[in-house]
């Protein structure tokens, strides 16, 4: 979009005032005073070749069946947390 900005590798340093915390951590993805809500709540967080697989300390998923998934990745089981109620 226009009005999306993407930042590099020099920008990590600034993430906490980047991010727009208070959008990402808003149960609901609509608003009617907040047309721009949703945009700036599924904004993504690329990172390619930067962490090691080692440095993630876990993951959500939705459902048993995204955790067997997972699992079939070679993921540790005890890195793996079931939560229905977040959006993937």
């Amino acid at each position: 979009m226009v009005i999306t900005t993407q930042y590099g590798f020099e920008d990590i340093t600034n993430l906490t005032t980047i991010l727009d915390w208070e959008a990402i951590n808003t149960k609901y993805w609509r608003s009617e005073t907040d047309l721009d809500l949703k945009r700036r709540k599924e904004a993504e967080f690329l990172v390619r070749a930067d962490i090691p697989i080692e440095a993630v300390l876990g993951y959500i998923v939705y459902n048993e069946s995204a955790k067997e998934k997972l699992k079939s990745f070679g993921i540790q089981e005890k890195k793996i947390i079931i939560k229905s109620d977040c959006y993937f």
